[in-house]
C-alpha cells in the first residue's frame, strides 16, 4: 500500500502482546478516523498465536525435505503432519478452548494458532477491551474496521501458551510497497515481458500447461483491486494473452482500480502473468501483516482450500521495527514483547509454508542497506537495518538490477515497442540498481534475528573474506541470515495504469518476474511427474556452488544509497558491494532459465 508520508512512521502495532493491566492504544490517526463505539452485536475475528514445541525437530525435518540428495527431498508434507510435530501442550489448549466457549466465543484450533470470532460485547467482557469503529480517510472503498482502544488482557493461567494476539487492537499495516514511479522517461529503453524472456532465456513460445501449476500475489490491507481493463491493455501492448484474468481471489479484492490507484497490485499482476503465461494466478488480500499471511496459508491448507505453489511478496519494513506504534519508537517493547518475537514466530510460519511445497519470493527493498526507516540517513547510530520479511531464512529474497548496456529487442516487436517510437531492451549487461542512475537502490544485508542459514554458510563466509565493500563490523550482524538470494531487473518497467503507459522502478518488479520464472520451472517439473520446488534455497545454493552457470553473476554496484522517494533527496550511508559469486546486494545473480531448469529438474 503506497503512502506519501513515507518518512513518518505511521504504523500501528501489529502484535498485541498480553499485559496484566489495560493499556490505551495509540492509533494511526492520519489514516484511520475514529467514528463511534462499536455496537455490541457486531462480529469481530482475531487470532491467538500459541507457544510451539519441538522446533529443533522441525528444523531437522525441513533440512531433510529441502536438501538435494536426501531420501526425503521434496516429499512435501501436509499442515496437519507439520502441526503434529510442533503442537502446543494439548491440556492447556483444551482449557483455553473451554474458556473461550464459556465466554460465548467461537474458536477453531489450527495447531499453531486459534481463530476466534464473536460479538463485540462478548470479546470486551472476555478480554477487557473496548471496541470503536474506524473509517479509512486515505483509501476510498476501504471497509469500516472495528478495533479496541484498550489492549486485551488474558487470564494468568494462559500466559504460558498464548504468545500474542492479532486483530484486536492493532490496525492494518500501512507498509510502503517496493516500487517508485518514474517522474520522466530519461532512459533510452523500456523493460517489457519480452525483455525478461530475452535476458533470462525463457522460451518466447512457452505457455504453462499443467493444471496443477499456480502462482499468487499478496497485498496487505483491508482492500485491494486491479483494473482488468488495464491488464488487458497491457497484454495487448506487450503481445500477451488479452483474455488473461485472475483464477481466484482471497480477501477483500475488487476487479477495479482502487482510489487512490494501487500501482503495486497493477505491477505485480501485469508482470507475473506477462512472464508466466498460462500459470493460474490468484491474489490474496491480507488484513494484517506477515504473521497473518502465514496463518492464512496454513488455515487454507487445513481447510482443504487451494493455495498457489509460488507466492510473490513485494512488501516489507525494518526487521527491528515490526510493531512500531504510530511512530513513537516504543514498538512491541511497550507491550512487554519485541519485534524479534514477532519475526521468530513468523519465520516458523514461513518454514511450514515451504515444507508444504510452496515457494515464497520476497522483494529485498528499494532503499539500499539503510531501508526506508533511515531513508534520509539521519540515524547515525544504526545507519543500516535488515528488512523483513526479506531477512527471513525461509523465503527466497530477490534483489534489483538495471542494464549498464543493452541491445534493442529483436523483431518481432510487441506493439508498444513498434508503434510508440520507443526502444525496448533485449539482452544486456546487468549491474546493481542504484541511485542516482535508477530511482531505487537494491536492498540487502544480514538479519539480526535469524542466524546465517546452514545452506549459505560457505558463501557468506567467502563474501565476508573477499575484500568486497561491507559496512563496519559494528553496523551489522555478520552471523545473521544474509540476503538477497537472487536478483533480476528492477528498472524502467512498462506498466499500464488507468489507461496510461507508465515506467516504474522497484524490487516490486524483480520479485514477481522471478516468481513467474520459477512458476514456469514448476510447470515443467509437474509435467515430468516431479514434485514442485517448495522452499528452494538449499537447492539453489548447493547447485550454484557447483554449477555457477545457473545464474548471471552481477559484479558491479553497491547499496550504499537510498531511493528517490519524492520527499527529499536520496543520501549515502554504509552498505554492501557486489562481487564475483554470492554477495549481499545481488545474491548469486539473475536467473538463467534453461540452466536452472536442467539443474533443478
Amino acid at each position: 500500500v503506497f503512502f506519501t508520508l513515507l518518512d513518518m512512521k505511521v504504523f500501528a502495532c501489529l502484535v498485541v502482546l498480553f499485559v496484566a493491566c489495560a493499556v490505551a492504544v495509540e492509533y494511526p490517526w492520519n489514516e484511520w478516523q475514529r467514528v463511534e463505539k462499536t455496537e455490541p452485536s457486531v462480529q469481530v475475528n482475531f487470532t491467538l498465536a500459541l507457544q510451539l514445541n519441538n522446533l529443533d525437530e522441525l528444523d531437522y525435518l525441513a533440512e531433510q525435505l529441502t536438501t538435494p540428495g536426501s531420501p526425503m527431498y521434496r516429499q512435501w508434507m501436509t499442515i496437519e503432519e507439520l502441526n503434529e510435530i510442533t503442537k502446543p501442550d494439548q491440556v492447556q489448549v483444551a482449557r483455553l478452548m473451554k474458556w473461550l466457549s464459556m465466554h460465548s466465543l467461537d474458536a477453531r484450533d489450527y495447531g499453531d494458532f486459534i481463530k476466534v470470532s464473536g460479538a463485540v460485547e462478548d470479546v470486551e467482557r472476555a478480554f477487557e477491551t473496548e471496541f470503536h469503529s474506524f473509517e479509512n480517510i486515505l483509501r476510498k472503498g476501504a471497509p469500516v474496521i472495528h478495533r479496541s482502544m484498550i489492549h486485551p488482557t488474558i487470564p494468568e493461567q494462559f500466559r504460558d501458551i498464548v504468545v500474542f494476539i492479532t486483530n484486536v487492537s492493532n490496525f492494518p499495516y500501512p507498509t510502503k510497497a517496493r516500487y517508485t514511479k518514474q517522474a520522466d522517461d530519461v532512459d533510452s529503453y523500456y523493460v517489457v515481458p519480452d525483455t525478461i524472456r530475452a535476458q533470462y532465456g525463457v522460451p518466447s513460445s512457452y505457455v504453462a500447461s499443467n493444471p496443477a501449476s499456480s502462482q499468487g500475489l499478496v497485498e496487505f490491507g483491508t482492500v485491494a483491486g486491479v483494473s482488468i481493463d488495464d491488464l488487458q491493455q497491457f497484454m495487448q501492448l506487450t503481445g500477451g494473452d488479452t483474455s488473461a484474468n485472475l483464477t481466484y481471489t482471497v480477501g477483500n479484492f475488487k476487479f477495479i482500480a482502487i482510489d487512490p490507484i494501487d500501482m503495486e497490485s497493477t505491477l505485480d499482476v501485469q508482470y507475473i502473468m506477462g512472464v508466466a503465461p498460462g500459470v493460474p494466478t490468484s491474489f490474496y488480500v491480507v488484513d494484517g501483516w506477515i504473521y497473518d499471511f502465514t496463518t492464512l496459508i496454513q488455515q487454507r491448507g487445513a481447510d482443504n482450500e487451494p493455495n498457489p505453489l509460488v507466492f510473490s511478496i513485494s512488501y516489507g519494513w525494518a526487521e527491528g521495527d515490526q510493531c512500531s506504534i504510530v511512530g513513537q519508537g516504543t514498538g512491541c517493547g511497550q507491550l512487554g514483547g519485541s519485534s524479534s518475537s514477532y519475526v521468530s514466530n513468523s519465520n516458523v510460519g514461513f518454514q511450514k509454508v515451504g515444507m508444504m511445497g510452496i515457494s515464497v519470493f520476497v522483494a529485498s527493498g528499494d532503499a539500499g542497506a539503510a531501508t526506508k526507516e533511515n531513508i534520509h540517513c539521519r540515524n547515525k547510530i544504526t545507519p543500516i537495518q535488515p528488512d523483513y520479511p526479506a531477512s527471513s531464512n525461509f523465503v527466497t529474497t530477490v534483489g534489483g538490477t538495471m542494464f549498464s548496456t543493452a541491445q534493442p529487442l529483436s523483431a518481432p516487436l510487441p506493439p508498444f515497442c513498434s508503434e510508440n517510437l520507443v526502444t525496448c531492451a533485449g539482452s544486456g549487461v546487468e549491474v546493481i540498481s542504484q541511485v542516482p542512475d535508477a530511482l531505487i537502490t537494491s536492498g540487502g544485508g544480514f538479519s539480526n534475528v535469524a542466524a546465517t542459514a546452514s545452506w549459505q554458510l560457505k558463501q557468506v563466509q567467502d563474501y565476508l573474506n573477499s575484500g568486497a565493500l561491507i559496512p563496519p563490523t559494528s553496523d551489522f550482524n555478520s552471523s545473521g541470515r544474509a540476503y538477497p538470494d537472487i536478483t533480476a531487473l528492477a528498472h524502467h518497467y512498462l506498466i499500464v495504469e488507468n489507461g496510461r503507459s507508465e515506467a516504474v522502478d522497484g524490487t516490486s518488479a524483480s520479485c514477481p518476474v522471478t516468481a513467474g520464472i520459477f512458476a514456469l520451472i514448476n510447470d515443467n517439473l509437474l509435467n515430468a511427474g516431479s514434485s514442485p520446488l517448495g522452499f528452494l534455497n538449499p537447492a539453489l545454493y548447493a547447485t550454484a556452488s557447483t554449477n555457477p552457470s545457473i545464474v548471471n553473476d552481477v559484479t558491479y554496484g553497491n547499496n550504499t544509497t537510498t531511493e528517490k522517494s519524492g520527499i527529499g533527496a536520496p543520501c549515502t550511508t554504509v552498505g554492501y558491494g557486489a562481487t564475483t559469486g554470492w554477495d549481499a546486494v545481488s545474491g548469486f545473480g539473475s536467473p538463467n532459465y534453461p540452466a536452472l531448469l536442467a539443474a533443478l529438474g
